[in-house]
């Protein structure tokens, strides 16, 4: 049985690296089952956004909840343990660990319930990684690192996934397979999505905040950022 989802609130959110502020006052919600993308220029804070709400920033003011419980100030195991899960920019899995191995260890909040189940769903989903359940995760290419990455957050029955960067370094075919395998393991999943593609960004989420400086800049449903002109007017902070 999947873990019941819930929607992400931060509200007036400030926090950085040590004496670095990256976040200035950010409001950002995603509702449940919504799919929610935050684009912006190289260094706008995105990647710190995810961080701050898995716990590895330093969140100075404002508040952080998943649904009614507040994840400000916990440990990343705490924020983990709560239903989040969190697929880091860089494809970050164990890679003296097999394929299984990874997806057995992202299930340790669980307590080994049903992990057989879903990790056979994981397999089917991608079958290059059924293919090579055996191997070492060292040795996959990175567009298999990265369905190995997805697999992990699968496994994890989260209550919403925080993804960073998923399509970088990605050719455009594997890039289509990903989020179209996405989009049906998370479908009714709540996800907040870290995209450096805007185009992927608009057609696989419905809602989008455009980051620049650390702060939100502009926000709305992603029909409404289509445009070129006005996506770019929104990363210059230019939008009404």
């Amino acid at each position: 049985m999947a873990a019941e989802t819930a929607g992400l609130v931060l509200r007036s959110v400030t926090g950085g690296y040590g004496r670095s502020t990256v976040l200035h006052g950010i409001d950002i919600e995603v509702r449940p089952g919504q799919k929610v993308a935050i684009l912006g220029p190289n260094g706008a804070g995105k990647t710190t956004v995810l961080r701050a709400v898995s716990g590895l920033v330093d969140v100075r003011a404002g508040e952080i909840a998943l649904g009614d419980e507040p994840l400000t100030g916990l440990r990343p195991d705490q924020v983990v343990a709560r239903g989040v899960a969190h697929v880091p920019q860089g494809r970050r899995v164990f890679p003296d660990f097999t394929v299984v191995e990874n997806l057995r260890a992202a299930a340790y909040t669980r307590g080994g319930r049903d992990v057989d189940d879903d990790i056979a769903k994981v397999l089917d989903a991608f079958p290059r990684l059924g293919e090579r359940s055996g191997i070492r995760a060292g040795f996959l290419s990175g567009g298999e690192q990265q369905m190995l990455a997805i697999g992990r957050a699968v496994v994890q029955r989260p209550r919403i996934v925080l993804i960073d960067e998923m399509s970088l370094g990605l050719a455009p075919i594997l890039i289509k397979e990903l989020y179209g395998r996405f989009d049906v393991l998370f479908a009714d999943t709540p996800a907040l999505i870290v995209e450096q593609n805007p185009s992927v960004a608009l057609e696989h989420c419905s809602y989008v905040y455009v980051l620049s400086n650390g702060e939100v800049k502009a926000s709305g449903p992603a029909s409404e950022f289509t445009s070129h002109e006005r996506l770019m007017q929104a990363y210059a902070g230019a939008v009404d």
